[in-house]
C-alpha cells in the first residue's frame, strides 16, 4: 500500500571544474552537491494538485494523459514539473501501478528570500525532487528511495524535455550527493533515444556517454566556499557564444578541451590521494582555461569580481574560479583548514563579494518522512 503522505529534500548543486567542456562527449567535470535543498512533499487526494509557492502557484490542477502532463492553467513556470511529473508516471503506468491522484509542494531554499538566483540548480532539483516524490509515493513497497540511476535517468530524460539542452550534471548533484566526478549522457543521444526508443528499455539500457563517480576518500581539512558576485549570468547567452566557437575555430576550441580534461583529472586526483598543491594546481589550470576560452570566444567568463574572488582565495592559500558558465553568479574557492576562512570572508566583503553560508550535501535523494 502506498504511503498516505511523504516528504523526501534534494540538494543543489555547484559546478566546482570542466565548465562548457562537460558538454562534450566523454568530457569530466567536478560538481558538488550543496547544503540547501529542494524540499517535495506529496500527499494522497482526490484530484491531481501542484503548489509551488515560491512562484505563487497554488492549488493548480493537472491531468497525465498518454502525451504527458497538462495543468489547468498555463503559465511556462510549471514546464519543468509537468515534464517530471509525466516522465514518472510514465515509468510507475510501464510497472502496471495505478498512478492515484496526489498534491505534490515544492518549496525551495535554493535561492535568496528576495529572489536573488544564486544558480544552485533550482530547475534541477525541483525535477529530480518531484521524480522522486512521485515514485515513492507510488511504489508498491515500502523500501525507501527508488535506485538512484533511475531517479537520475527518468530526471535527465524530463529536465532535457523542458529544457531543451545542458549537460546533466546538476542533475547528478541532486540525485546522488557528495563530490562527483561526472561525465554528460550527451543530449543529442538522448533525444534521439526517446524518439526510438520505449521509455522502459532506454531505462534498462547502459547511456554510453554518462558516468558518475563519487570521490572519496577527500582530505579532512578540505573547506569549500562559495561566493556570490552580486551578478546573475546569463547561462543561455554564454554557451551559445562559446559554441560559435567550437564552429568557428575548431582548433582552439579542441585545445580548451584538452587543457579542461587535464585540469579535472589533476583536481580529481589531487583531491582523492591528499595531494593538496595537486589540487590547487589543477583548480588554478582550469581557471585560466576557460579565461582562455573566454577571450577566443569573445565573452567574460571571469568577471572583475570573479577575479576578485579568485585573488583573495589565492592570498588566504587556497584557490578559486568561477562556478558554471561565469559571467557572475557565484565562484568557488577551495581552502585547506580553517585557520584561513574568516580572513578569506573578510576579503570577500571588502571586495564587494557575499560569502554565501554552504556546505557539501553528502546525501543526494533522501526521504524525510513517510506516513500510511
Amino acid at each position: 500500500m502506498p504511503p498516505s503522505r511523504l516528504t523526501l529534500r534534494v540538494p543543489g548543486k555547484l559546478l566546482i571544474a570542466g565548465e562548457y567542456a562537460v558538454l562534450e562527449p566523454h568530457q569530466p567535470a567536478v560538481v558538488t552537491a550543496v547544503d540547501r535543498f529542494m524540499t517535495a512533499t506529496v500527499t494522497m487526494a482526490r484530484e491531481n494538485r501542484v503548489t509551488l509557492p515560491a512562484l505563487g502557484l497554488r492549488d493548480v490542477g493537472w491531468t497525465a494523459g498518454a502525451d504527458g502532463v497538462t495543468f489547468d492553467q498555463d503559465d511556462p513556470r510549471l514546464k519543468f514539473v509537468g515534464e517530471a511529473l509525466g516522465a514518472a508516471i510514465a515509468h510507475v503506468r510501464d510497472q502496471f501501478l495505478l498512478p492515484l491522484p496526489f498534491h505534490l509542494t515544492l518549496e525551495s531554499e535554493l535561492d535568496g528570500a528576495d529572489g536573488r538566483k544564486f544558480g544552485l540548480g533550482s530547475s534541477a532539483a525541483a525535477v529530480v525532487a518531484t521524480v522522486a516524490a512521485t515514485l515513492v509515493l507510488l511504489r508498491d513497497d515500502d523500501t525507501g528511495a527508488p535506485e538512484p540511476e533511475t531517479i537520475f535517468k527518468l530526471a535527465a530524460i524530463a529536465h532535457l524535455r523542458a529544457q531543451g539542452s545542458g549537460s546533466g550534471a546538476d542533475v547528478a548533484a541532486s540525485t546522488f550527493g557528495g563530490w562527483l566526478r561526472y561525465s554528460s549522457f550527451q543530449p543529442e543521444w538522448l533525444g534521439e533515444r526517446l524518439r526510438t526508443m520505449p521509455l522502459e528499455r532506454l531505462l534498462r539500457e547502459p547511456w554510453p556517454f554518462f558516468s558518475v563517480e563519487r570521490l572519496s576518500p577527500l582530505p579532512r581539512d578540505l573547506r569549500l566556499c562559495v561566493g556570490w558576485t552580486g551578478q546573475p549570468a546569463s547561462t543561455a547567452a554564454l554557451v551559445q557564444q562559446v559554441r560559435m566557437l567550437r564552429e568557428r575555430d575548431p582548433a582552439a576550441y579542441g585545445a580548451f578541451l584538452a587543457e579542461s580534461q587535464t585540469a579535472v583529472e589533476h583536481l580529481v586526483a589531487g583531491l582523492t590521494s591528499a595531494n593538496r598543491g595537486r589540487a590547487l594546481a589543477a583548480l588554478e589550470r582550469n581557471r585560466r582555461a576557460l579565461a582562455t576560452l573566454g577571450e577566443r570566444a569573445g565573452v567574460v567568463i571571469e568577471t572583475p569580481a570573479l577575479a576578485a574572488l579568485h585573488h583573495w582565495a589565492e592570498v588566504c592559500g587556497g584557490g578559486g574560479k568561477p562556478s558554471g558558465a561565469g559571467g557572475g553568479d557565484c565562484g568557488v574557492a577551495l581552502i585547506f583548514g580553517d585557520d584561513k576562512l574568516e580572513g578569506l570572508q573578510a576579503a570577500w566583503r571588502k571586495a564587494g563579494l557575499e560569502p554565501l553560508p554552504l556546505g557539501v550535501s553528502d546525501a543526494g535523494v533522501t526521504v524525510t518522512r513517510l506516513e500510511w
